[in-house]
């Protein structure tokens, strides 16, 4: 069995150090124990298939979906955020490779997709706050 919260949280840390911003995971991140200034990142599981492996197989595969949102004050810093995120989950290096790998002990993060792109959502102006989601599915084998 692949463990979800650790999928979490080694994805919260990859976007963490991908994007050179905070990420908390379901809710806002904390930098020394204050609320992180905008822009950051919010990272929300959203469920997904998980079970054993097949009896004839020894390796467990998982599809994980995650909301990220990128919270700022302004539309193009949420689009900022935005286009950072999809490079830290989609970008490969010149081998093939993930860029940002996102290291799970006793797991492998083998597949990244990008499943919705919902652009920016603009709280209202008396808010000052504009969001960013976005929807991947991490699939990983144990």
């Amino acid at each position: 069995m692949i463990d979800r919260a650790a999928v979490s949280e080694a994805f919260r840390r990859t976007l963490t150090e991908a994007t050179g911003r905070p990420c908390g995971l379901g809710k806002l991140p904390l930098v020394e124990g204050q609320p992180a200034e905008m822009p950051y990142l919010v990272l929300y599981p959203q469920g997904g298939p998980v079970g054993g492996a097949p009896l004839a197989d020894a390796s467990e595969d998982s599809e994980l979906l995650y909301q990220v949102s990128a919270v700022a004050a302004r539309t193009d810093q949420a689009e900022w955020m935005a286009d950072r995120v999809r490079r830290a989950v989609l970008e490969r290096t010149a081998t093939g490779g993930w860029r940002w790998p996102i290291d799970v002990p006793g797991a492998d993060v083998w597949a990244r997709e990008l499943r919705g792109d919902a652009g920016t959502d603009d709280a209202g102006p008396a808010a000052a706050v504009v969001s960013y989601p976005q929807r991947f599915c991490l699939t990983a084998s144990g």
